[in-house]
């Protein structure tokens, strides 16, 4: 039984979808909210269901930060976007937030139950509306791609061995160990990479240097502290 609560600010919203799951074996609707808040406290008083359907845009707490709420403190808890916007920046900032699907509410009702289905197992599920439009724009992205500068950024030699073992997970004092040097050294390092990159951590500064190439296998990271 996939239990669900609907929070909808639509009163026909909330009664077509109930009624449709309502009547779907293996469904049950457990509560229905109108705004976000509501939902919160819902689930704080003891109502736990296993997928939370929620609108974009609901009263007093929007859809996507109760999305990013349940995540951080009930991450048990599934979300589904089930909303009207169909725009990209709302999509983005809702899978953000921790969301397991997004979809609009012109999905026929086959879709709707699969998509829940899915996302109850811990899938990621995105309408086909959605996702064909998005693999269009992920083509025309991927082309222009080639297009971008990379920075005119240079690690030195010793920099580049501290980042492929930050890569590798190690931690300052493993790197340190592994180098033969101190560990504030090897934070001198990560920093002295951060702020040439620009970057506001660690793992932002592994994802820039993926992101640019400037990740070097462990062959040239040994040539280059040679030269």
């Amino acid at each position: 039984m996939i239990r669900v609560l609907i929070a909808d600010g639509n009163e026909h919203t909330l009664a077509g979808v109930k009624n449709l799951l309502n009547n779907e074996p293996g469904f049950e609707v457990l509560a229905q909210a109108s705004d976000g808040e509501s939902v919160i406290d819902l689930i704080s008083a003891g109502v736990v269901p296993d997928v939370v359907l929620t609108d974009v845009h609901l009263p007093r707490i929007n859809g996507i930060l109760l999305a990013g709420h349940i995540s951080r403190n009930f991450p048990f808890i599934k979300t589904i976007m089930f909303t009207m916007e169909d725009q990209e920046h709302y999509l983005i900032d809702a899978f953000k937030s921790g969301i397991k699907s997004y979809l609009t509410k012109s999905v026929a009702r086959d879709e709707l139950i699969f998509a829940i289905g899915q996302v109850n197992q811990g899938k990621y599920y995105m309408c086909t509306q959605l996702a064909s439009r998005l693999t269009l724009l992920f083509l025309k992205g991927t082309e222009m791609t080639s297009l971008i500068v990379e920075p005119n950024i240079e690690f030195s030699g010793r920099e580049m061995e501290v980042l492929q073992l930050i890569a590798d997970g190690c931690t300052n004092q493993e790197i340190a160990n592994q180098l033969f040097t101190s560990k504030r050294t090897v934070e001198g390092h990560r920093q002295s990479m951060i702020n040439k990159t620009g970057v506001r951590n660690t793992p932002a500064l592994v994802k820039y240097a993926m992101r640019y190439n400037l990740m070097k296998t462990r062959e040239d990271v040994t040539r280059s502290t040679r030269t």
